[in-house]
């Protein structure tokens, strides 16, 4: 059996792994939530690649000063959980925002991207973002419209020759004249 001490190493071993391999953390007071409340936010969180975790402040606080992130500290008090967004820096902070909207207990304190604390407005900018698949779907579409432009410009005097020849072939037909004459 493991000692408390060890048991200590492991949980900031683990709370280290989670916060290095994190695009965005983002951290909330949850006090009051329900358990089916945290298990909604779990789920939520965890459809769109990140995880929600809960650690004493004091075990967070060791495991942020040994990566040099400092800049968090003031902000670990009270029952705080974190919120990390591991694929893409927009999708877990939009479902840890929209979750704060839902649950009256739920309350964004502060976050952590680039190297920089995120306020609870610049978290609300971040959510408001789209998503990476918005913005490479907008993307292909710019890449793509001038190529469909062009194919129709190519396609325009083609479409206009074959309208005049229908138009000539109703305008003989309506006169009687026939191509076998």
């Amino acid at each position: 059996m493991k000692s408390p001490k060890e048991i200590k190493a492991d949980k900031i071993s683990n709370f280290k792994a989670h916060v290095t391999d994190a695009a965005t953390i983002i951290n909330a007071d949850y006090k009051g939530l329900t358990v089916n409340e945290m298990e909604d936010l779990r789920a939520r969180v965890r459809a769109v690649g990140g995880k929600v975790s809960v650690i004493k402040n004091t075990l967070a606080r060791v495991a942020l000063h040994e990566l040099d992130i400092e800049v968090l500290d003031d902000d670990l008090n009270g029952q705080v959980a974190f919120v990390f967004s591991k694929t893409d820096a927009v999708m877990g902070t939009k479902a840890a925002h929209q979750f704060a909207r839902d649950a009256k207990n739920f309350n964004i304190i502060s976050g952590y991207f680039d190297g920089s604390r995120l306020t609870d407005s610049d978290i609300k900018a971040l959510a408001l973002m789209p998503s990476r698949e918005d913005l490479q779907s907008k993307f292909v579409g710019i890449l793509l419209a001038p190529l469909s432009d062009f194919a129709a410009t190519l396609l325009a005097p083609i479409q206009e020759f074959m309208g005049t020849v229908d138009a000539y072939a109703k305008k003989l037909e309506e006169s009687g004249v026939t191509g076998t004459e």
